[in-house]
């Protein structure tokens, strides 16, 4: 079971990933269900899709409001 109080930002434990990368980080995220995923809830923009079960970030779409940092919850999603 994922902690995040444990979570390091490793990328190692396959729970989550947030992979930094100089202009845009990407978000592969695995912890909730698509479905019930209170990110793709929350986002007006449509800026969250899923790809292969894992929940993605386009932040071409993202207006950064940060409403969905608000309601992740595992605070896995950064957005600059």
């Amino acid at each position: 079971m994922f902690n995040i109080g444990n979570c390091t930002d490793c990328t190692t434990c396959g729970s989550c990933q947030q992979t930094p990368n100089v202009d845009t980080p990407t978000l592969f995220c695995m912890n909730c269900q698509p479905s019930e995923a209170p990110c793709i809830k929350v986002c007006e923009n449509d800026a969250f899709t899923v790809l292969g079960g894992a929940i993605t970030l386009d932040y071409s779409k993202c207006n950064r409001c940060l409403d969905c940092i608000d309601v992740c919850p595992i605070g896995i999603i950064k957005i600059q």
